[in-house]
C-alpha cells in the first residue's frame, strides 16, 4: 500500500495518522465511561492507530535504522 507513495508523501501520511491517533487517545480519555461512544468509535480509532504504526514501520525501513545510518 505504501509503495506508491514517495518518501515525503509517506512522511505527510504518517503525520496525519499520528495526529488522528493522538486525538483519538485524548477523546478516549475524556469519555472513558461512555460505553456507547467507545462501542462506535473504538474500532475506528484502533484502525487509525494500526495504520500509523504500519506507516511508521515503512518509513523506518526507508530511512534505515540509526545503526545503518552511522555506517553509511
Amino acid at each position: 500500500m505504501y509503495d506508491a507513495l514517495s518518501t515525503p508523501e509517506l512522511v505527510a501520511l504518517q503525520e496525519m495518522l499520528y495526529t488522528a491517533t493522538e486525538k483519538a487517545y485524548r477523546l478516549a480519555n475524556i469519555l472513558p465511561d461512555c460505553d456507547d461512544w467507545l462501542a462506535v468509535y473504538r474500532p475506528v480509532h484502533t484502525e487509525v492507530a494500526r495504520l500509523f504504526l504500519e506507516a511508521a514501520h515503512e518509513l523506518l525501513g526507508r530511512l534505515g535504522s540509526p545503526r545503518q545510518l552511522a555506517h553509511a
